[in-house]
Parts: structure tokens; C-alpha cells; sequence
């Protein structure tokens, strides 16, 4: 290693995090009130050396202060980018330093915690993204794993689009990777719990690993103990999951293409009635712009300018083009 880098090696890794203005008069408080009980048991012929030091460590914890406060946190490689939040937003929780509220296109990188405080719409840097729930903290351990240490969150990476997204998501009960997979990871009163909604998921646990398929769910306790039962992919289980979905571009595109994607937004199968409604499917280049709308709702905006009816039911998402009035997509 060259001098420089070494310099540098040795800033960085001795650049400490400034105190907040709060620790800073909590420090003044009880270094004051010490003095002052020192003062009042010291003889009076004593008095003035003691001042005279007590002074001056105030004066050289001044000095660090001001030195480590041009020092500020460090950070990481980016693990994602801050695409979508609302007020009171993402907060980087930086312990001897004032936590910072984060902008709309902000790098999350590793070595952060964060605190995220609306719900969030991360896009991982390696592919997919990850959605987060209101009142989760979590904090990034690397470009492509995260410790979730209470809420929850949604990682959607879809199968075969990014084949070398290694993202591991880890709690108390294990580290948990993604297969080409959409699942949600919670921790609530220290019990984990996943679902998988699309995919599999590899649960690596302190007794040995597993393999968590697509509709069921399992819960792990404080006491390590675990319970699966079946789930469904769809419904008002994953109804926050939806409100983040990343938004769709939809101007010259194929209303195929649609479809599928506000089938796996909601974890609805496409069902087309015929071949006379495929082929109409086929045709149909949509036009407008949908963002800012849920799923659901971009569904019923394009399906309303076209001669199609929507169905929603038992989980499905059922296109026709029959002449009865479209039934209620809600």
C-alpha cells in the first residue's frame, strides 16, 4: 500500500462522528454539575488549581468536538437509490450526530441505518427493488444485504430479468435470500415472519438451511420456534405492498404487457377468457399515463378506454370481451 493510501486508510477509519447539539449540552450539564460538587468538597486554598483544570479539559473537549464535527459520518457503497417517499420520510439515524432526513434521490449505502418513517420505494442498484413499511428500521450492511431490526419490508427482484442479484435479507432468525422472488420479511415483538408471494426463498437458519416456496408463510419466535402455514398471494394482506409499486410507463406499449404487470403487482393470476379476446389483447398499444395510480386503479383507467371487461375474482384478474356491463374491480 502507498503512503497516501495508508493516509488515507488511517483518516477514514479514524474520522468519528460529531455530537448532536443535544449530547453536547447534556455533556455541558453534567461536566457542570460535577465541577461544581468537586468545588464545593475541595479546600479553599485548592480551589483555583482545580478550576484552572477543570477549564482546561473543557477547553480540549471543545477542541474535539469542533475537530470531529468537520469529520461527519461515513459512508459506504450504494446499495439503492430513495426513489419514492412522503412526509415525515426516511431518516439516517447517526449515533453522536444529528440524524438526517433523506431527499428523494438519495443513495442508501452500506454502513447506514436508517429509520423509515413513510412508506418507501427503494430501487436496488443491481436490479429489482425493495418497498418498506412505515415504522421499520433496518440497517444496510453491504451493496446487497440488509439487517431488518423491526417493521417490514418487500423485496421484488423478478426471476430471470437479474440473475446475479445476490440480496440477503437477515434477522435474529436467519439470513433469508431471494430465488427470483417477491416476498415480504417482517420483525414484530422480536418474532420474524415471511411470506413469499413469487418464486422461493432460501432461509438459512441456525439449525440448517431451507427452501420457502411461493404461498407459504413462516414464523419464527424469540424461542426460535417456527410454525408454516398456506397463504394467499393476493388480497388486503399485501394492499401496502401495491401503494409503493414502482410506476409504469405505459405510452406506445402492448396492453399485454400491462396486464402482466398489474397481475404480478397484485399477485393475481391473468386469466383470458378466448382466443377472440387474446387477439384483441394483441393489437392494443395504450396511450396516457398512469402514474400515481395503484395497480388496481391503472387496471380500471385502461381498461375503461378499451372494448375489454375486467373481472376480479378468486385471486385472478379475468379479461373478456363479453357485452355485459364490466364488473366492479373492487
Amino acid at each position: 500500500m502507498k503512503d497516501n493510501d495508508a493516509d488515507r486508510a488511517l483518516r477514514d477509519n479514524l474520522r468519528v462522528p460529531a455530537l448532536s447539539p443535544e449530547a453536547l449540552q447534556r455533556i455541558r450539564q453534567a461536566t457542570e454539575a460535577e465541577w461544581r460538587a468537586n468545588l464545593e468538597q475541595t479546600p479553599s486554598r485548592h480551589r483555583w488549581p482545580a478550576v484552572a483544570a477543570v477549564a482546561s479539559l473543557a477547553l480540549l473537549a471543545s477542541s474535539w468536538v469542533l475537530f470531529v464535527r468537520d469529520a461527519g459520518p461515513t459512508q459506504g457503497e450504494p446499495m439503492a437509490r430513495l426513489e419514492r417517499t412522503s412526509a415525515p420520510g426516511v431518516v439516517e439515524l447517526r449515533p453522536l450526530w444529528r440524524d438526517a432526513v433523506l431527499a428523494v434521490g438519495s443513495e442508501i449505502r452500506a454502513g447506514q441505518r436508517l429509520h423509515v418513517r413513510a412508506g418507501s420505494l427503494l430501487t436496488l442498484r443491481s436490479g429489482g427493488n425493495l418497498r418498506v413499511l412505515p415504522g421499520t428500521q433496518l440497517e444496510v450492511i453491504s451493496t446487497s444485504s440488509v439487517r431488518l431490526e423491526r417493521g417490514e419490508i418487500y423485496v421484488d427482484i423478478p426471476p430471470g430479468d437479474h440473475p446475479q442479484t445476490d440480496f440477503v435479507a437477515i434477522t435474529d432468525a436467519g439470513e433469508f435470500r431471494h430465488i427470483g422472488t417477491q416476498f415480504a420479511l417482517s420483525v414484530i415483538d422480536g418474532a420474524t415472519r415471511l411470506r413469499v408471494r413469487e418464486g422461493s426463498v432460501r432461509w438459512d437458519a441456525p439449525r440448517g438451511p431451507a427452501t420457502v416456496e411461493a404461498g407459504d408463510e413462516v414464523v419464527i419466535d424469540r424461542d426460535q420456534r417456527v410454525t408454516h402455514r398456506t397463504i394467499e398471494t393476493s388480497g388486503a394482506a399485501w394492499s401496502w405492498i401495491e401503494t409503493m409499486a414502482p410506476a409504469m410507463e405505459i405510452e406506445g406499449r402492448p396492453l399485454d404487457e400491462f396486464l402482466k404487470w398489474v397481475a404480478r403487482e397484485t399477485g393475481r393470476k391473468l386469466v383470458i377468457q378466448d382466443e377472440a379476446t387474446r387477439g384483441q389483447i394483441a393489437v392494443i398499444r395504450m396511450h396516457g399515463d398512469v402514474r400515481g395510480l395503484e395497480p388496481l386503479q391503472a387496471l380500471q383507467a385502461v381498461i375503461a378506454s378499451t372494448s375489454l371487461h375486467c373481472d376480479l375474482s378468486a385471486g385472478a384478474i379475468r379479461v373478456s370481451l363479453a357485452s355485459e356491463p364490466p364488473m366492479p374491480l373492487r
